[in-house]
């Protein structure tokens, strides 16, 4: 075969590519291209390799040197396209023909050497293949959908983001649906976007009633768009920082950072929506022109120097454990009495009657956010009115997929707090999840005394209107089941996809009170070191429990202790204080939890807790008091 001269550029889809870094990967390869081409082990002469870790690898001319990679032969011109819409050709990687060595001889092949964003070192630092393929995804995503917009819109750029956002789960999903099935065809991308769809306003020109509670839904939504346009920047600038293990949800140390800023931001906020007009319902005005204003006002607040501060606060406080956590946040205006709800007894958003004719579930996805009257959750029952839920870690609410939030209970307790100040609506619960270890085996049941530390610790324990002191989530009975009994715990299943037949099995806790700003880490610490300690199983009350009958004094005696608190024997605590340290002991042990000061620290905490209770019984003391 003739040589074809160096640095010359053909598209001949006939000469083979020669691939040394990421492509190498076929999976990888399918997924860019949805090709699987004839491959074979290569030299390619005449160049040097360079590695950096501010970059992916690159090639760059030097006379005597080689470097080791694979050909592929056979791609088609529409795989080398995408290839090169991939290297970024022209600015990070440039195509050019250079010889190759194989087993048969030498012959001309395709390579992208360094381009002069590479060589100029402005590629971004700390990227991962997976970042670099999704962002590949993403672009091919977004230009389907950019191809929607008509050419001669005035602000065309801003109402193309405005699609992207309002299409943002269903590119999230195609994303991840280009990992799990490589080569996607691009008829089915169009597919899934027209099958999501863009939402409207215009039902809401039919329904008056509506019409009343819709500036508390468009608040909502336009700071909920601007939240996902910030965590989506920040993850980009900050992603060395915000980078989260596989097994956790990605979004968590972003999402941290975001709510926290836009949470800052809210008077602003307001102030830029009542400017633009985006405050109050307009006939004149569709879905997507609030999300223009929305992204208008994000674009005006975002700086990577302005987020520096969040992000940096959260590396300092950061407290890795072993243990994978999660939580879910629930909030109404009606507090308990939102489960049985009528029409027009929430004046803010009628029980988020109309949650899913906004879209929000939409618009909350990165935050797991849905109405849930506990019996079911939405979407797709029909309106309900119930609470707001946003739980974390769930990435798609339709399949129930989700992933623990993180193993750091400063960042699951700095989570709840920012929900809470990003919602502007009144918290009501918080539920504690634990993932347990695979294969380990229920210990017994836990003792009564045992479970009124942890209600202590993180009930409603306070003075009711009569100014009694009651635990008042189990005494108005807040957390009960009208079939079984008291929802103390429970056990539940987490998949991640929807076909994944071995769900992780999680213990969760329903009897925490959500609170404006509040701290749980002494909570989750305590909860974690008592659930790791005997793995003990959840307060079941369902006729099959193996424990029913002890179950059912255990019930008991939290609702006599609910109705009238007593002081806790001091034996009591010390046992409870005790598993606790056990458990967190086997968690640095054997899950590579936290270190022994961090946990002494946390312990004299849960202590110094626990007695100011009894002190306050006695009555000197009410330090422990909290104010919702």
């Amino acid at each position: 075969m003739s040589r074809t001269p160096r640095g010359e550029r053909t598209d001949d889809p006939r000469v083979p590519l020669f691939v040394y870094g990421t492509l190498t990967d076929s999976y990888i390869f399918e997924i860019v291209t949805g090709e699987r081409p004839r491959r074979g082990e290569a030299v390619l002469e005449g160049y040097a390799k360079v590695s950096s870790l501010k970059s992916f690898p690159y090639v760059v001319p030097q006379a005597g040197a080689e470097v080791e990679g694979v050909l592929l032969w056979g791609l088609s011109g529409r795989a080398l396209k995408q290839v090169d819409e991939y290297e970024g050709e022209g600015s990070l990687y440039l195509r050019q023909i250079a010889p190759v060595r194989t087993a048969e001889g030498s012959e001309p092949a395709y390579v992208y050497v360094a381009g002069p964003e590479l060589l100029a070192s402005r590629a971004p630092p700390d990227a991962e293949v997976s970042d670099r393929v999704a962002e590949f995804i993403r672009h091919r995503i977004e230009s389907a959908i950019a191809a929607e917009v008509p050419a001669q819109s005035q602000l065309r750029e801003l109402e193309v983001r405005a699609r992207e956002e309002l299409l943002g789960e269903a590119v999230a999903s195609l994303i991840q649906a280009h990992f799990d099935h490589p080569g996607l065809p691009t008829f089915l991308v169009k597919h899934q976007l027209e099958e999501s769809g863009l939402p409207s306003l215009a039902w809401l020109a039919r329904e008056p009633e509506a019409q009343r509670y819709a500036p508390h839904y468009l608040r909502l939504i336009v700071k909920t768009i601007i939240f996902n346009q910030i965590e989506g920047r920040l993850r980009r600038d900050f992603r060395g920082v915000v980078r989260v293990a596989d097994k956790y949800y990605e979004h968590a140390v972003s999402a941290l950072a975001a709510l926290q800023f836009v949470a800052d931001e809210l008077g602003p906020i307001g102030e830029m929506m009542e400017s633009l007009g985006a405050a109050a319902y307009d006939p004149g005005l569709e879905y997507v022109d609030y999300a223009v204003a929305a992204i208008f006002i994000a674009d005006e607040l975002y700086a990577a120097d302005r987020l520096a501060p969040y992000v940096e606060l959260i590396k300092e406080r950061r407290a890795r454990g072993g243990g994978p956590l999660g939580c879910e946040a629930e909030f109404s205006p009606l507090g308990k009495e939102a489960v049985d709800a009528g029409p027009d007894e929430d004046p803010s958003f009628d029980g988020f009657y109309y949650f899913d004719d906004f879209d929000l579930c939409g618009r909350l996805w990165k935050l797991g956010g849905h109405v849930d009257n506990h019996r079911f959750v939405t979407p797709d029952r029909g309106r309900v009115r119930g609470f707001l839920e946003c739980a974390l870690g769930r990435y798609k609410i339709l399949g129930d997929l989700s992933k623990p939030v993180t193993a750091d209970p400063v960042i699951l307790s700095d989570l709840a707090n920012a929900v809470v100040a990003f919602a502007e609506i009144k918290p009501h619960s918080l539920h504690l999840s634990f993932q347990l270890e695979q294969g380990r085996p229920a210990g017994d049941p836990p003792a009564p005394a045992h479970l009124i530390c942890l209600l202590i610790l993180g009930g409603d324990l306070n003075l009711d209107e009569e100014g009694v002191l009651r635990e008042r989530r189990l005494h108005r009975r807040e957390i009960f089941n009208e079939f079984t009994g008291l929802d103390f715990s429970r056990y539940n299943t987490h998949r991640t996809r929807a076909d994944d037949d071995d769900p992780a099995l999680v213990v969760e806790y329903e009897f925490p009170r959500l609170f404006y700003e509040h701290s749980y880490v002494d909570l989750v610490m305590a909860l974690k070191g008592f659930q790791l300690a005997d793995n003990p199983p959840p307060l079941d009350l369902s006729p099959d429990s193996p424990h029913l009958e002890f179950n059912r004094e255990v019930e008991r005696e939290l609702l006599r202790w609910a109705e009238a608190p007593y002081a806790l024997p001091r034996d009591d605590v010390a046992s409870f204080l005790a598993t606790v340290e056990r458990g967190l002991t086997y968690e640095r042990a054997e899950l590579g939890g936290h270190p022994p000061e961090f946990c002494t620290r946390w312990l004299e905490r849960i202590e110094r807790k626990l007695n100011s209770y009894n002190l306050y019984l006695r009555g000197e003391g009410k330090e422990w008091l909290v104010e919702i």
